[in-house]
């Protein structure tokens, strides 16, 4: 109730034009974060193609346009208003780690990222944090846990680095212990069954698969030149989507070339965790692209990777054939979420490039942001739309987003979560 009530003398200064009656202070805001009812007039709610005028009730964490007929604690003028659903992260790994996890949690909310998805890590690493996300007042966040990969692909590099690093410090203390605890190696259709229940004993939200220079699978998967720069074996990638479906899981593949994007389109996964060929600089094929939108796949581009190679002597070449490989999907009509993939960033920062390439309209960037990000991060949730009965969650703008996009996280002056005003 304390966030609540500091929320609303916010909103007095901010809208200037809010009334409001003592709260009941005998629940505390833990106890029960949506006692309050809240009627919203004058707001322009986004319908998912324009903005509309409307009345809004808000009750017990829950958004209506029905005229509730009871007496609400709080009336809100949003005039000149511009209400949107909150954007999304769909692919991060930066909230498994103590170190400033504070300073990130805000600056996700502060930009009203307010799901996230986390799309590797440690359960137990990530295990002792979890008290800090999924709640009203914070951020919520899905969870692979540990991704499936070859012998010496991708991430066990990575994992070894950090292990190095002392990154690992009292959980683990050679990289053959953190083989099924930071990732899951899956060389064959025997690995495949005896390591599943193993897999399902995380719990993971959904199931992430590692596809590197699948096209080159036999010709890497012994050499160690190439350790850490390969992944699963692509024949068995339909097998593991399967068995990931049959128990109601979706499948998100990391993905490096036109070739991996190929296979795990045909094999159904569920969504593309990166935009292929940032790295190499390929065109992808358009029937693969045709066939992600006939099978509903999702690609979450993370083009933002692609500013790490800034000083390479391609970069300009790589930048060209991103832009060509963003305008296939957008032809073939193909879902795009956004995810930045920047451990010190959020999707705020990917937003704001793919806004500078010039090839999404305003609407179609504010639907990746909000709508599909929603739906892949959290699926099975009444997020991500602003319409009767879904999750009192939104952000007001002081700006007309399909109007003006460039910046949008700084117009944002209220931030209300399943019914809860944020003082963030």
């Amino acid at each position: 109730m304390k966030n609540r009530i500091c929320g609303l003398f916010i909103l007095l200064f901010v809208l200037t034009s809010c009334q409001s009656k003592k709260p009941d202070t005998k629940k505390t805001a833990i106890e029960n974060p949506n006692s309050l009812s809240i009627k919203l007039v004058n707001g322009e709610w986004f319908n998912g193609n324009i903005f509309e005028r409307k009345t809004a009730w808000v009750r017990e964490g829950i958004l209506s346009f029905k005229n509730q007929n009871t007496e609400n604690d709080t009336i809100i003028d949003l005039s000149g208003k511009f209400i949107v659903p909150p954007f999304g992260e769909a692919h991060n790994h930066n909230l498994e780690s103590e170190y400033e996890l504070s300073k990130r949690i805000n600056s996700y909310l502060e930009n009203g990222v307010f799901y996230v998805k986390h799309l590797s890590s440690i359960k137990k690493r990530i295990d002792p944090l979890m008290h800090h996300y999924n709640k009203p007042g914070g951020i919520d966040v899905t969870l692979a846990h540990a991704p499936l990969t070859g012998t010496g692909g991708h991430p066990v590099a990575l994992r070894k680095r950090f292990l190095d690093y002392g990154y690992f410090e009292r959980l683990f203390e050679t990289i053959e212990e953190i083989e099924s605890h930071g990732y899951f190696t899956i060389d064959d259709y025997q690995d495949l069954e005896n390591k599943w229940s193993k897999i399902l004993s995380f719990k993971p939200d959904f199931i992430k698969i590692n596809l590197l220079y699948s096209e080159e699978y036999q010709k890497r998967k012994n050499d160690t030149a190439f350790f850490g720069k390969k992944g699963l074996n692509p024949e068995l990638v339909p097998e593991i989507v399967k068995k990931a479906h049959q128990h109601d899981l979706r499948v998100s593949a990391h993905v490096e070339t036109a070739h991996d994007f190929h296979v795990a389109v045909r094999a159904g996964v569920d969504e593309i965790a990166h935009l292929p060929e940032i790295s190499n600089g390929k065109q992808i094929l358009v029937e693969d692209a045709t066939l992600a939108k006939e099978k509903g796949t999702i690609v979450v581009p993370t083009i933002s990777l692609v500013t790490k190679r800034k000083k390479k002597a391609n970069y300009n070449q790589l930048v060209e054939n991103i832009k060509t490989n963003l305008k296939i999907l957008k032809e073939q009509e193909v879902q795009i979420a956004i995810g930045s993939d920047m451990y010190n960033d959020n999707s705020t920062g990917e937003f704001q490039l793919l806004y500078s390439y010039n090839i999404f309209s305003n609407l179609e960037l504010l639907k990746m942001w909000c709508e599909n990000s929603a739906s892949t991060i959290f699926p099975n949730r009444k997020i991500g739309h602003l319409k009767e009965g879904y999750e009192a969650s939104f952000l007001a703008l002081s700006s007309n987003p399909l109007e003006s996009m460039k910046e949008i996280n700084k117009s944002i002056i209220l931030k209300v979560k399943q019914g809860e005003i944020l003082d963030n």
